[in-house]
């Protein structure tokens, strides 16, 4: 097979490949949306009968409690971490850019760090 013809199938296959992810987030969604609905009503049920689980011949349906914290003030929060030396509310990871810079001006990485870089192939539509 000739460059033109791998670059050819490999579009029309990542158009294909897109094509497909599309109708199923789409097929996705509307299901979501219906199971939204019906989680909705077992939170109500569950609200109304002062309970916190039912079990039924299909499966159990219960309540639990999802929690998600983000940064609203990066420095006020890193003040506070500083002033009250509560580091283990923090996350150390090395930032991938950085790093990048560090290596390309000293040759190596910093270290404690794995390291893994390779060489991949990118097509463009022409």
């Amino acid at each position: 097979m000739q460059l033109d013809e791998l670059i050819g199938k490999y579009v029309e296959l990542r158009d294909k490949k897109a094509e497909i992810k599309a109708a199923y987030t789409e097929k996705a969604a509307k299901i979501d949306a219906v199971l939204g609905k019906i989680e909705g009503k077992l939170l109500e049920t569950f609200a109304a009968s002062g309970t916190e689980s039912v079990r039924t011949e299909f499966g159990t349906a219960y309540k639990s409690t999802v929690v998600s914290c983000t940064t609203a003030d990066k420095g006020v929060f890193l003040k506070f971490v500083q002033d009250n030396d509560a580091w283990p509310l923090l996350d150390a990871r090395p930032l991938k850019s950085a790093i990048v810079e560090y290596q390309e001006e000293h040759q190596d990485i910093p270290p404690g760090l794995n390291w893994r870089s390779e060489v991949v192939v990118n097509v463009r539509r022409s």
